[in-house]
């Protein structure tokens, strides 16, 4: 049973996941604006926008899995979580690799955003692998 002092680090560690995702979805609906390369250089850098916010679309779905009670989530929502976090650990990865081909503030935003998805997918599975 979750005292309420885990509900409340559950509840920071949804938060702290949840920016990253709504920080990519804005520069992603805004890239006209804030994304200011050209050419083969907007393609590289807007799919790096695309695999940051793959990237940060497990942590949150996670994170909401474990607080949901297991009658409304079955075993399926914690799982495929767990199984999507590999694979999005690889994508933002090469989310910091593509973006670096961008300019203007979709590239720096976009880098840290994968980086703290990124570092939290990590923690995420170290917590996983005890």
């Amino acid at each position: 049973m979750m005292t309420w002092s885990d509900r409340l680090n559950l509840t920071l560690g949804i938060v702290l996941a949840v920016v990253p995702l709504a920080a990519n979805v804005f520069l992603l609906l805004r890239r006209k604006r804030y994304l200011l390369a050209t050419g083969s250089r907007y393609r590289v850098a807007l799919a790096g926008l695309v695999l940051a916010l793959i990237a940060s679309l497990p942590a949150p779905l996670f994170f909401l899995a474990l607080e949901l009670p297991w009658k409304v989530k079955g075993a399926w929502l914690p799982l495929g979580a767990a199984w999507l976090m590999p694979a999005s650990l690889v994508a933002g990865l090469l989310a910091m690799v593509l973006l670096a081909f961008g300019k203007g503030r979709a590239r720096w935003i976009g880098i840290a955003t994968s980086f703290v998805s990124t570092t939290l997918l990590y923690l995420i599975l170290l917590g996983l692998s005890d």
